[in-house]
């Protein structure tokens, strides 16, 4: 049978690189044009680039161990090596736009002459790669990872459009100071990308539930089953951004152990049906007998 899972997963590792190789070249090219023409948001947005460029890198490497099995150590497998990847491009990415704030402050009350026409033109390079970036990522929005890398390609050909639009004003109106002015812009808008992205990536990270997870529904529909009489301990967590899972105590007054396994299997048949959850450990006892607390672990 063909396995359209490795199919798409090969996929996704070649995009990753088809998308470095074009922000490398964009790097260089806006390298290049921003000494040439003085400009700093050149510069800024080459920046930008280097960074999606190691990002892109970073995510690429995750992806390739993500695909690792589980072993002993990694008793959950290697996914979330995605999210840590993830981490670390963004933390990176803040530095960056912090960096960018301080030159764009700095060339602002130490103007320098900038060439509109070397923007113009290497802003028009780097807008196709930009867009040629996004198409190739567009393909495929499966994963957190995959999301994160488009959505930096959309904020680089926004930031790149910027450049171009800084080019045309200083060729009109000779205003130097929008050059730093899209900087800081380009910074104010990794600033906001960037929370927005590493919200999710803690989230998993802090082995937390999806946001809007019916977490009370969820443990009425486990009461609901004839013969529960308390749920307790109740644990959801993603072990990585795709997989949901949880573990909980469920005391029943079934004293039979085959009716008993029958409702254990039909618990997490409602869990993963109605709830999403892909692992679930249930631990049976029997009502009465256990002496520990029975408090849901949110009231711990």
């Amino acid at each position: 049978m063909h396995d359209h899972s490795d199919e798409s997963a090969e996929g996704r590792g070649k995009r990753l690189l088809i998308a470095v190789a074009l922000n490398v070249g964009i790097t260089v090219a806006q390298i290049v044009g921003g000494l040439i023409s003085g400009s700093l948001s050149v510069l800024a947005d080459a920046a930008h680039n280097a960074s999606d460029a190691a990002t892109l890198g970073i995510s690429y490497g995750a992806w390739r161990l993500s695909r690792r099995k589980a072993d002993e150590r990694r008793t959950f497998g290697y996914k979330r090596a995605e999210t840590v990847g993830a981490i670390i491009n963004l933390t990176t990415l803040f530095v960056i736009a912090l960096y960018l704030l301080y030159e764009a402050v700095d060339r602002f009350f130490n103007p320098q002459e900038v060439g509109g026409w070397v923007m113009i033109i290497v802003g028009a390079i780097a807008a196709v790669e930009d867009a040629l970036s996004v198409w190739v990522l567009s393909k495929d929005q499966g994963s957190l990872n995959m999301k994160s890398a488009f959505l930096h390609m959309i904020a680089d050909t926004m930031a790149t459009v910027g450049v171009i639009v800084g080019g045309i004003l200083i060729l009109l109106f000779d205003i130097t100071w929008v050059d730093p002015l899209i900087t800081a812009l380009i910074a104010v808008y990794i600033f906001v990308h960037g929370f927005r992205e590493i919200r999710k990536t803690i989230s998993v990270l802090m082995e937390s539930a999806p946001k809007d997870f019916d977490f009370d529904g969820m443990v009425r529909a486990m009461k609901g089953f004839e013969g529960v009489e308390d749920i307790h301990h109740v644990h959801v967590w993603r072990p990585d951004e795709e997989r949901l899972a949880l573990e909980a105590h469920v005391a029943i007054s079934e004293r039979d152990l085959a009716k008993a396994d029958g409702l254990k299997r039909r618990i997490k048949s409602l869990l993963q049906e109605r709830f999403g959850v892909e692992h679930a450990t249930l631990e049976v006892e029997l009502a009465g007998s256990a002496d520990h607390d029975h408090a849901v672990i949110r009231d711990e």
